[in-house]
């Protein structure tokens, strides 16, 4: 789990806060629960939300694949260091 930070060069502090959260949600999932059985959406307690989630998820990857083609399809740190990967 802490390859991809370390890969970054992230420090144990930087790589600590990463860890903590990508924890952060599913802390929260007894809430989601409560919420998606107290407010139907669409007439649907779960199936609408996950629906809803699904979409957004896709929206946010064409949005970074988008970005990608738009810096010339480098992944990296951004600062011009000689790790950064290019995807054809």
């Amino acid at each position: 789990m802490n390859v991809y930070p370390v890969d970054l060069g992230a420090t144990e502090a930087q790589q600590t806060t990463i860890v903590g959260l990508r924890a952060l949600p599913a802390s929260f999932k007894l809430i989601y629960g409560f919420i998606s059985d107290g407010n139907l959406l669409f007439g649907y307690r779960r199936k609408s939300y996950m629906f809803l989630g699904w979409g957004l998820t896709s929206v946010t990857m064409f949005i970074l694949y988008m970005n990608i083609k738009a810096t010339g399809g480098e992944i990296g740190h951004g600062d011009g260091r000689s790790e950064a990967t290019t995807i054809n």
